[in-house]
């Protein structure tokens, strides 16, 4: 049990179920991170979490009180928005105390924390400058500096980084980190960017169509996706998924994606697939599971029991690895992640033969969908 628990949430608009049937808890001090495409759930969750929406069915449960129904003001909720929700009208000092002052603070009380909040995010400065004089980065800390100065029992951030440019986004994610440091109270935080998730949370929970695909590490969705859609949504370049035959011969499981493509799986499959009984599967082979190539025809690939070969489509250089796309037969297309590769070495349309770590692979039911 965590102290943030979401039971069940369902939400409808019209006959669109927006959200289906959605559980997760977050415990104290957890950085929880709602990760998904756009228009899957995601800030309707976090509405429903603050008030501002209300579930069709399902609970909230804060701190061991049910808040499902309770009014917006009477959560003690700390919540950022993507656009802020600062008065343009007031100062810095004015938006940071509202909230305070709208909970009948001591006034000492109140220009003790709007101190505290301002200096920590580097806003003295500013603290008499009007909303509407300050750039978009120095806006975005006056919302969290209004989060800060607050003792919330949970903080929600509704993709509050989003129209920054990346270096102020960067400063912007250790602005965040730190308030929940500080706080050590559950946070719940939205994005569609998988590199933000990735960076800053504690767990992350995919959300797509309304419902809970998967919640773990970032380790655990990468190493073992729950499914093909969290396969095929994490990961720069995302997982490989081959459909193939599924065989047993000679003493060992196979899968035959192409005429002249058959990969083995290794022992650590056979007491899964003996009661599978269906013949088809899809093959998950993450992107770092291909081994550093010898790019010539025939490649030793000597005590390697699985290699692929393909024809080079396309090479992305990236700072310590480069990405390379290759074009097996049956157009099949597949990604790999090298390091310590020259790039030069890899022409387009050369022929590339590598070996893969089979350890690394994952099994997906073609039907469901689901892993194996």
């Amino acid at each position: 049990m965590g102290l943030l628990e979401v039971k069940q949430l369902t939400k409808k608009f019209g006959d669109r179920a927006v959200l289906d049937n959605v559980s997760f808890t977050v415990d104290d001090g957890e950085f929880f991170v709602l990760l998904g495409p756009s228009g899957g759930g995601k800030s309707t969750i976090l509405k429903i979490l603050c008030g501002i929406e209300s579930a069709d069915a399902g609970s909230v449960i804060l701190a061991g009180k049910d808040i499902t129904r309770s009014a917006p003001r009477d959560r003690n909720v700390g919540m950022v928005f993507q656009d802020y929700g600062l008065y343009p009208h007031m100062n810095v000092t004015e938006n940071i105390a509202y909230g305070l002052e709208a909970r009948n603070y001591p006034k000492d009380e109140v220009t003790k924390r709007v101190k505290d909040a301002a200096e920590r995010l580097g806003l003295t400065p500013l603290i008499d400058r009007v909303i509407v004089d300050l750039s978009g980065g120095e806006q975005q800390r006056v919302a969290l500096a209004r989060a800060l100065a607050k003792d919330a029992d949970m903080y929600l951030f509704d993709e509050p980084i989003s129209n920054l440019d990346p270096k102020l986004r960067a400063q912007a994610r250790r602005d965040i980190l730190m308030v929940h440091r500080a706080k050590k109270k559950p946070t719940v935080y939205v994005t569609h960017d998988q590199n933000e998730a990735l960076a800053i949370s504690d767990r992350i929970a995919i959300i797509a169509g309304g419902r809970l695909q998967q919640v773990g590490t970032a380790d655990e969705l990468l190493r073992k996706p729950a499914n093909v859609f969290v396969a095929g949504f994490l990961g720069a370049p995302a997982m490989n998924l081959l459909p193939g035959e599924l065989k047993f011969d000679s003493g060992e499981y196979r899968v035959n994606i192409t005429n002249s493509l058959s990969i083995r799986l290794p022992a650590q499959w056979d007491e899964t697939l003996k009661d599978y009984n269906k013949p088809r599967v899809i093959l998950g082979i993450p992107p770092a599971a291909f081994l550093a190539p010898d790019v010539v025809s025939e490649a030793d690939l000597h005590g390697v029991p699985n290699h692929i070969e393909g024809e080079v489509d396309f090479v992305e250089p990236l700072v310590s690895e480069v990405v390379v796309s290759f074009k097996l037969q049956n157009n099949f297309f597949v990604s790999a992640i090298f390091q310590g590769v020259d790039e030069t070495a890899l022409e387009m349309g050369s022929k590339l033969q590598v070996g893969v770590d089979s350890n690394q692979f994952c099994l997906f039911d073609p039907d469901t969908e689901q892993a194996l």
